[in-house]
């Protein structure tokens, strides 16, 4: 597809994608910036003082996938952890602004929402700080409060989306239990992995593991496409899962199933920053497939959406615009 029939192709999809509505299920995680200045070496220790200029705060993990999802002009629920600690009060008053994200709290009283601090010297990340509770487990009630949600909203969903961070809001049993009742009714489902054991997304539509994450799964490296290609194979065959896209950065994509595999070329060789384009295009993927588009076009499409984002700095986000004149 060429650069001018692909505007044409999206232009043409302007009113249907405002009317698309997206389930998104996983760890949602709080992206907090620190901006500043190097401008000594600590006389404590030998490490640089960044003196402090500004900070913000973004939606990450689940969150940023239903913001790109929402900044298509898509309609997303998001349904994900919150406790009562200070990140998820931030959190909420990030999805307030966001008029296209739907928030479907389960509140955890115990539960700490996951935290990632960044310290920017002017445009260089220098540090990351993780916060998160420790092999956080739900209880049965819990995981029935989730499915709950879900029945909830299912019918009225054109895809469901599982972001998956392995940060306690998805487990095996409940992600193949969303799966399935996904598929019972009808639903396309979207799946990116975090887990080694992909069995936890049997019967899923597509799962996007970067190369690294694939390699994890089957406990060894994974350094030629054909030893890609094989492993997933045999994942696809064994747990019914139809496609298995693979991200590999600076590489590209590779998407395999039981009958094909095609490869799509990188889009920008000089990256800004890669912080968040798996969720870029896992969101740009799935609103493709929910508007019926032919797979190798929709993961075109989000390769393309790759290549925006790259650009851009930090936690961003791909608008259909971006998309269409790109």
């Amino acid at each position: 597809m060429t650069k001018s029939k692909k505007n044409l192709f999206l232009s043409s999809y302007k009113k249907k994608i405002k009317k698309i509505n997206i389930l998104c299920i996983g760890d949602i995680i709080l992206d907090h910036y620190i901006y500043g200045k190097i401008h000594r070496i600590s006389p404590e220790a030998p490490v640089p003082i960044l003196l402090y200029e500004s900070e913000k705060y973004e939606l990450g993990g689940a969150g940023n996938v239903a913001k790109n999802i929402s900044s298509l002009g898509c309609q997303v629920n998001l349904l994900s952890l919150y406790g009562n600690d200070n990140s998820s009060k931030k959190l909420k008053n990030l999805e307030k602004a966001n008029k296209n994200i739907k928030s479907l709290k389960v509140k955890i009283n115990n539960y700490f929402v996951p935290t990632k601090v960044r310290f920017i010297n002017e445009s260089d990340q220098k540090l990351r700080v993780d916060r998160e509770t420790q092999n956080f487990k739900l209880t049965v009630i819990q995981k029935k409060l989730i499915i709950a949600n879900v029945k909830k909203k299912i019918t009225s969903t054109d895809l469901v989306v599982l972001s998956d961070y392995n940060k306690g809001t998805l487990d095996q049993d409940l992600a193949r239990k969303i799966i399935n009742l996904a598929k019972k009714n009808k639903k396309i489902v979207v799946a990116d992995p975090k887990k080694i054991n992909l069995s936890a997304y049997k019967n899923a539509d597509i799962i996007t593991p970067n190369q690294k994450e694939l390699a994890d799964a089957a406990g060894k490296n994974l350094s030629s496409e054909k030893e890609l290609i094989r492993f997933s194979r045999k994942i696809i065959k064994k747990n019914n899962i139809n496609n298995i896209l693979i991200t590999r950065s600076e590489k590209g994509m590779l998407l395999v199933n039981d009958k094909y595999v095609k490869k799509f070329k990188a889009n920008v060789k000089n990256a800004i920053d890669v912080t968040g384009a798996g969720d870029t295009v896992v969101a740009v993927l799935s609103v493709m497939m929910a508007l019926g588009l032919d797979l190798d076009i929709s993961v075109k499409i989000s390769n393309d959406a790759a290549g925006i984002v790259v650009k851009k700095k930090e936690t961003a986000n791909v608008s259909l615009k971006d998309l269409i004149y790109s």
